[in-house]
């Protein structure tokens, strides 16, 4: 169960990993803030405003599918810089003032495809950089890309409630996005930029075993994105919460993954990741039970937060783990990992969603133990052994 601890070496190219996620996922929380304001302007119904939400999907499901190739071409390096410059010009579009629907949906698409492309690279090359240490660095990232997340919404609420309006509490993405660019520097090497140097990963056929992790990682995004999605009108329907009131209590779940992330970053250091996830879907699980069997708020929110601490683990260490059993192919399974993670949030929530107009955001929410029990019995029945020193070492 434990073993001597890795550590994430801080260095620079890893503090740029971090800070390139972190601001991009400023953007992605920033988003679903900014589309009643963005409906208001535009004037149209929520239906039709709802495709910006569509075409960030789609553009992350594309960018997903053409990033495996993208790294086989270019390498890390030149896919980070390139996929960072695109997202930075498709938010640039989407925040235009001014800009018609057609443009913000296109400003959406841009965005979300080009920031697949380097999320993929960052992943990959935070992996293989920090060798033992990469599950525990994993968490690192998305500690910040959490914490960032919190602020976003914060932001975009003070801006516009200024002269300088909703659109430079995403601005803020832009400005730190540039700065990152410059701060990587024009050398690549230390991302391992060389095409050449993956060829091997163009050759060697993906092991059969990687499936079943990648199914273990859509089951846990699927739960995620059901939690954050649909617990506010969980609250409206089960405590009698106003949409204001429901909409801000979704911060327990966000604050949560906070909080297991930090913790969960020391815990990969000296823990596997099979481990880590079955005792984290156990408390998903209890969580879940608390928040779906209440109708006192104080309840339901106590299992919100935990439920979020509970998840909190489960995307970073899913695509940790699909990436040890890939056998040294990193970069084609973690394009992969994020294929299927942008198929899992295109249809989770959606079904939950029709199937609650049916039965009740109540009963609809029993999907979220289903898609946790699928991972427990994965977890269960196709366990993977940490890699020893000897088999995954840092380059």
């Amino acid at each position: 169960m434990t073993t001597i601890p890795a550590r994430p070496r801080r260095d620079k190219p890893t503090w740029i990993c971090y800070l390139q996620n972190g601001f991009f996922a400023w953007f992605i929380y920033a988003f679903g803030a900014t589309q009643a304001l963005l409906r208001d302007e535009q004037g149209t119904t929520r239906s039709v405003a709802a495709l910006h939400g569509t075409f960030l999907a789609t553009g992350s499901l594309i960018g997903s599918l053409l990033a495996g190739k993208a790294l086989m071409h270019w390498g890390r390096g030149t896919v980070m810089r390139v996929g960072g410059i695109g997202a930075i010009a498709g938010i640039i579009v989407y925040t235009s003032p001014s800009a018609s629907f057609p443009v913000t949906l296109g400003g959406a698409f841009i965005a979300a495809l080009c920031g697949s492309f380097f999320v993929s690279a960052l992943n990959a090359f935070v992996m293989d950089h920090q060798g033992d240490a990469g599950p525990s660095a994993l968490l690192e990232m998305n500690a910040a890309a959490a914490f960032l997340g919190l602020l976003a919404p914060l932001a975009i609420g003070i801006a516009t409630a200024t002269v300088l309006g909703w659109r430079a509490g995403i601005w803020v993405t832009v400005v730190a996005l540039v700065i990152v660019e410059f701060a990587r520097g024009k050398n690549l090497a230390p991302y391992r930029t060389a095409a050449r140097e993956l060829a091997h990963e163009q050759r060697d056929k993906m092991p059969r075993e990687i499936y079943w992790s990648l199914v273990l990682f859509m089951a846990f995004v699927a739960t995620e994105f059901s939690m954050t999605f649909w617990s506010a009108d969980l609250l409206r329907e089960r405590c009698g919460f106003g949409a204001g009131a429901a909409a801000a209590s979704i911060g327990t779940i966000t604050g949560g993954m906070l909080v297991g992330r930090l913790i969960g970053a020391r815990l990969a250091e000296r823990h596997a990741a099979d481990f880590l996830l079955r005792g984290s879907v156990v408390l998903s699980l209890l969580a879940f039970v608390l928040a779906w069997s209440f109708t006192w708020w104080p309840a339901v929110l106590l299992g919100l937060a935990l439920g979020g601490i509970g998840i909190s683990v489960q995307t970073p260490l899913g695509i940790a783990r699909a990436i040890q059993v890939s056998n040294g192919l990193t970069d084609r399974a973690s394009a992969l990992a994020l294929v299927f993670a942008s198929i899992a949030v295109a249809t989770a929530p959606i079904a939950l969603g029709v199937l609650a107009d049916h039965v009740g955001v109540h009963l609809a929410f029993l999907m979220v133990p289903v898609f946790l029990g699928i991972a427990l019995a994965i977890l269960l029945v196709r366990p993977v052994a940490a890699p020893t020193a000897s088999e995954y070492q840092p380059v």
